[in-house]
């Protein structure tokens, strides 16, 4: 019989407390100094979860009906006290009076991030409920070119705060450590506790650093700083490993890095653990609605979050996608009363998955793809999305930064930042290469320019297309 092995035990997170917790801690807090209440603001959220655990693991059926009695109400609110959607809906009024099914809803025209730019105040309702709280302003990213603003509430935010706590929770992090959040906006490292633990009672420090500066400067603050959590776009993430390796330098304590605002390619997942130790959990949002979809805490899939958003990927004519299919993500935000976001086309596209082996009933995406113009446009006129040069720098190693730009049916512009000029036997080698993954002979035009910078957002697309 074999001798029983000894099994490690997994050690448990410390639980810190803040200061006004601390035992012997005389400071006044209203007389209740332990266990002290929490604030309405993580109270609620946290009551939350009761509920969220609960419905992760209905049935996508169940999961659907529930979602479309909210919508239900949704569609009453925004026809009678939203001037946009009282004229929009006026055709539409046979499908509002109706007991309300998905196929009818869907019936409902999209609504496109022009339509919010020209709609204006018009899509703004003119009596939210009291209830709802006060009204703020979203500003989005603008990465399209065409920024939007809408407004939110205190019950959107509450939302968001719950579902940021399911998400934390899922992958059981300790609110209690340091995080490092590298995104743009940011002059300078500010130490405070930035959104990123704001759902987590006592929640610890997040220094938030600059995404625009350059990744080497970026490694060094991120190694000053010893984080245990770490969130930033899939390219700085990737930029990071690169240059940790290039100097023999990395992170000590960075238990997981956290993924957002770009398509996660699964090469950086494979480096994150072979050179790092770690795992990358991926996120997909949108500012102007809040938390999509979060990694399963069991697999790689993403699990739509069905309570707060009504999510549909949709071919081009507009029927749902199935399993293994990509299409558009066009989502209908349940709980904002302010402006409502009904069928809005994000301009994203998913690839739809089968349901999780996890078994939870929440609607699975298998992958984030990128925009619109992300996608590769062939003569023929179809399209792909072009995942075909992670062996660049395998071709040529003085390659430090790349972006390739379809201007034409027949052409394609090379953006490269090297350390020396390319060879033109390495150009052709390059060129050969793009042909066979592409199906197509392009013409390429090589340009060497000093850096290529992000958008404003921070973000970086590798391929972009300037065709329409």
């Amino acid at each position: 019989m074999p001798k029983n092995r000894k099994q490690k035990s997994r050690k448990p997170h410390p639980v810190r407390l803040s200061s006004k917790q601390k035992p012997g801690n005389t400071k006044p807090n209203n007389g209740m100094v332990w266990p002290a209440p929490y604030p309405a603001n993580l109270a609620i959220p946290l009551a939350m979860q009761f509920k969220l655990q609960s419905s992760e693991w209905w049935s996508p059926q169940r999961l659907l009906v529930n979602q479309m009695s909210q919508v239900n109400c949704l569609l009453r609110h925004a026809s009678t006290t939203v001037p946009y959607y009282r004229a929009k809906f006026r055709d539409y009024q046979m499908v509002l009076d109706s007991t309300l099914t998905f196929d009818l809803f869907r019936q409902l025209p999209l609504l496109q991030r022009m339509d919010i730019q020209s709609a204006g105040t018009s899509l703004i309702s003119k009596a939210i409920p009291a209830a709802h709280g006060a009204p703020f302003q979203v500003r989005s990213s603008g990465s399209t070119g065409r920024p939007i603003r809408v407004l939110g509430t205190a019950q959107t935010k509450m939302y968001v705060a719950a579902l940021t706590m399911r998400g934390h929770l899922w992958h059981q992090r300790d609110g209690t450590q340091k995080n490092v959040d590298i995104r743009t906006a940011q002059t300078t490292a500010t130490h405070s506790r930035s959104a990123v633990w704001m759902a987590i009672p006592d929640g610890g420090k997040s220094i938030t650093l600059d995404i625009n500066r350059p990744i080497d400067k970026l490694l060094e603050q991120l190694i000053v700083e010893d984080p245990v959590y770490l969130q930033t776009h899939p390219y700085t993430l990737n930029g990071l490993i690169e240059n940790s390796l290039a100097r023999g330098l990395r992170p000590k304590s960075l238990r997981e890095a956290r993924t957002f605002g770009e398509a996660l390619e699964p090469h950086i997942r494979v480096a994150a653990r072979q050179h790092w130790g770690i795992e990358v959990v991926d996120n997909y949002s949108a500012l102007e609605t809040g938390p999509l979809a979060y990694q399963c805490p069991k697999s790689e899939n993403l699990h739509v979050q069905s309570e707060s958003v009504l999510l549909e990927v949709l071919r081009d004519d507009g029927s749902p996608c199935q399993p293994g299919e990509v299409g558009r993500v066009v989502i209908t935000s349940l709980h904002n009363f302010a402006t409502p976001l009904i069928r809005y086309e994000l301009g994203d596209y998913a690839e739809v998955g089968d349901a999780c082996s996890c078994g939870r009933g929440l609607p699975v995406l298998t992958r984030i793809l990128g925009r619109q113009r992300n996608f590769l446009v062939l003569p023929t006129g179809e399209k792909r999305f072009p995942e075909a040069w992670r062996t660049f720098s395998d071709i040529a190693p003085e390659i430090r930064q790349f972006q390739l730009i379809q201007k034409s049916l027949e052409r394609i512009e090379i953006n490269l930042v090297v350390t020396e000029s390319l060879s033109a036997d390495k150009e052709q080698q390059l060129m050969h290469y793009l042909t066979d993954k592409f199906k197509h002979e392009f013409v390429y035009d090589f340009v060497y320019p000093d850096d290529i910078p992000r958008a404003a957002n921070g973000k970086f697309e590798e391929f972009k297309s300037e065709v329409v």
